[in-house]
């Protein structure tokens, strides 16, 4: 026999539609009684530890929002300075990732995982090789203004992924508030739209890249016990192979243009000639102040993701936008457009407004859990039924 929150069934039985409204009734009941001493200190320890968890998450949240922040100043300095290429950069950022994880772990931090190197840390180190290739390789053809625009179709593709590959279901409110916030910050960074057909698709393979590789990283975490640095270890060396093979080849080899060692950075935005011109004490300072931080957005994103989200990740580069627009504003341009000044409110608003549902949600989650009702999963699927219908069904 099993006791369903006070009903008696035995453990054979699957629960019919009646048996699953006497459990909801009786939910019900102790979700309004008195709790006891016992109950309220229960409570209150769930509230604690909801609490701890999402104090740890806004603060990963946080500091990734300010790494970021930092490192694409101290990246503009270092290319305005130096003819450092951006592909040699970004490869540099993952040694240094792979370095810091490989000292944590002999330093007894976390103890490395002790599993094969299956398809999916390959996939998710491959992913985060290609995103940043391909997405660096559109610049070519393609100007920054359309560059952007891709950018911020991560949030539909990993609300879109995680609902075909996780099953996690948006409510309508919330997928319509993640549609108007989208729209509102491509209406704010539409400028200078220009894009080749082969650009296009390279710009918008390297956003998928990266939206499946924020959904494995997140669900790698979340579901299969990873910890953020024991999964760092094994996909950074990995990642950073692959993009020191990209980098040589384009930065250093065939596909660099004439007049110097390095001269492809031009092609991203980095100048022209060797790559060591203006490379000084201060060049230094910003390159190692570049890579200190670059590793500092790897092991916070990749936190982010297994402590949040995907998707709260994917909004939160939205919101990263949105400050680089505002802040280009208040230092360069003075008056904002109409077109810039409509997009950013909306995208604001609705990223306001996508929170409170979520804090709400997650309000309402804690108070159901605190009532003290353990149902099993496939007792709610009976009990959606006859709610829907208007009243327990007779057997």
């Amino acid at each position: 026999m099993e006791d369903w929150g006070g009903i008696i069934l035995p453990c054979s039985t699957k629960p019919t539609r009646r048996d699953a409204w006497k459990i909801f009734t009786r939910g019900l009941t102790l979700a309004c009684a008195p709790h006891t001493r016992g109950s309220d200190s229960t409570m209150a320890g769930q509230n604690v530890l909801l609490s701890k968890e999402v104090m740890i998450a806004a603060g990963a949240i946080g500091f990734n929002y300010s790494v970021t922040m930092g490192i694409i100043f101290v990246n503009k300095l270092l290319f305005l300075r130096t003819k450092f290429p951006v592909l040699t950069l970004a490869a540099s950022h993952l040694a240094v990732s792979a370095l810091f994880t490989r000292a944590a772990m002999y330093a007894g931090v976390f103890k490395p995982r002790d599993a094969k190197m299956d398809r999916m840390i390959f996939a998710v180190a491959a992913l985060q090789t290609l995103a940043i290739s391909l997405g660096q390789a559109s610049l070519k053809l393609n100007s920054m203004g359309f560059f952007q625009l891709t950018k911020q179709l991560q949030v539909p593709l990993v609300a879109s992924i995680e609902f075909f590959y996780l099953g996690r279901r948006l409510s309508v409110k919330k997928v319509g508030l993640l549609v108007i916030m989208t729209l509102g910050v491509c209406t704010a960074c539409a400028s200078d739209v220009q894009f080749s057909w082969l650009g296009a698709l390279m710009a918008a393979t390297g956003t998928a890249c990266t939206s499946v590789e924020a959904v494995l990283y997140s669900h790698l975490q979340q579901s299969l016990g990873w910890e953020t640095l024991q999964l760092l270890y094994k996909t950074m060396p990995l990642a950073t192979a692959g993009m020191a093979v990209v980098a040589m080849y384009n930065d250093f080899g065939v596909s660099a243009p004439s007049g110097g060692v390095g001269g492809g950075g031009d092609v991203y935005g980095a100048g022209s000639g060797n790559f060591l011109t203006g490379m000084d004490a201060l060049g230094m300072t910003l390159f190692l102040s570049s890579c200190a931080l670059g590793m500092a957005v790897n092991v916070s994103s990749c936190f982010v993701n297994g402590k949040a989200s995907a998707l709260a990740y994917a909004m939160l580069g939205l919101a990263k936008t949105i400050t680089v627009i505002l802040v280009g504003i208040a230092f360069f341009d003075g008056v904002p457009t109409t077109r810039v000044a409509a997009g950013t409110l909306t995208a604001i608003c609705a990223i306001l407004m996508y929170t409170k549902l979520t804090l709400d949600d997650k309000a309402k989650a804690a108070a159901l859990k605190n009532s003290g009702l353990d149902v099993r999963e496939e007792t709610l699927e009976v009990m959606k039924a006859p709610l829907m219908e208007g009243g327990a069904t007779k057997r």
